[in-house]
């Protein structure tokens, strides 16, 4: 071991990460030395962590701590935390790949959608043979809520495919051919006047909050579809099940939920009009994962401010 190793914490509830990312640390053997939270090192020597939903008090424990990596896209489990200080750089995985993904699934559930796979797959339990009308994706208007790089890509598949596309994001932002960019208040509101499918990419924040709630739903076509890839605060669960069952959804394609993993009695694994998915929608590879733990591990030891880190005041 380097007499410069950077020492660094594992920080998580639910995943065993030395054994989740066992073969990229083994990348940094002698250049950084990984310990357990509270395995009786000193804590004051621990500049950096990797963290994925950290215990509570995790960050009161690592007075010289200087930056966490995510182990994923999203990094609301640590922004959040409540033991989190400022000082502390919040470092996410960026890839492109886990934007294929992403947009792969988005595409699936939309086309499903606009083809009545559900249907389809009911009738082939009753033995119903029967053809649905059919409808091209021009007839389908998809509404993007996040248009960060998750949603420019799915953004521009969905056109690709013939879907007309509108987008929100908090600020304006350029789009691609094809693509409708709207922002702000206003914009939320043209953005959901006649869409049909739409998908949630927002980041959690306190003003994205519980935004799948009734009153934007009701500002929808009426039997739209909602394919929920966020984060599960962002839904208001008791507003999502009365929408389904009044009609003014269809169905919803839902991946995140506020308890993961979801309880046997949640009534979401029921609905007959929701297709349920274990958060997973697409994953960040090991590889990318690792990247960002050398990366990160080397700013910190040059003492420069790591790359992707969270700005505070968004949220993302």
């Amino acid at each position: 071991m380097s007499s410069t190793s950077l020492r660094c914490v594992l920080l998580s509830t639910t995943l065993d990460l030395r054994g989740y990312l066992a073969q990229e640390m083994a990348k940094l053997d002698g250049k950084v030395t990984f310990v357990d939270h509270l395995d009786g090192s000193d804590p004051a020597d621990v500049q950096m962590a990797i963290g994925w939903h950290p215990p509570a008090d995790a960050f009161d424990h690592y007075p010289n701590l200087k930056a966490v990596c995510s182990i994923a896209a999203g990094a609301d489990s640590l922004l959040h935390c409540p033991s989190m200080r400022d000082g502390i750089e919040i470092v996410r995985v960026v890839e492109p790949a886990q934007a294929e993904m992403m947009s792969g699934f988005v595409a699936w559930h939309a086309i499903s959608h606009q083809r009545q796979m559900g249907v389809y797959r009911q009738q082939q339990r009753d033995k119903i043979w029967q053809r649905q009308p059919q409808r091209s994706a021009a007839d389908v208007p998809v509404g993007i809520l996040g248009y960060g790089a998750m949603g420019a890509r799915v953004a521009a598949d969905l056109t690709t495919l013939g879907f007309p596309v509108k987008v929100w994001s908090r600020t304006a932002k350029p789009t691609t051919p094809g693509v409708l960019g709207l922002s702000g208040v206003d914009g939320l509101d043209r953005m959901l006047d006649d869409t049909e499918v739409l998908v949630n990419l927002l980041p959690l924040t306190s003003e994205t909050r519980g935004i799948l709630n009734a009153s934007l739903f009701a500002k929808l076509r009426r039997g739209a579809y909602l394919i929920h890839v966020g984060r599960g605060p962002h839904m208001v669960d008791a507003d999502v099940f009365a929408a389904l069952d009044s009609g003014q959804l269809s169905g919803a394609a839902i991946d995140v939920f506020h308890v993961e993993p979801l309880p046997p009695d949640s009534p979401f694994w029921t609905h007959p009009k929701i297709a349920l998915t274990p958060h997973d929608a697409c994953d960040a590879s090991m590889t990318a994962i690792g990247k960002t733990i050398r990366a990160t591990a080397e700013s910190v030891q040059a003492g420069v401010k790591p790359k992707d880190t969270v700005d505070r005041a968004r949220g993302y």
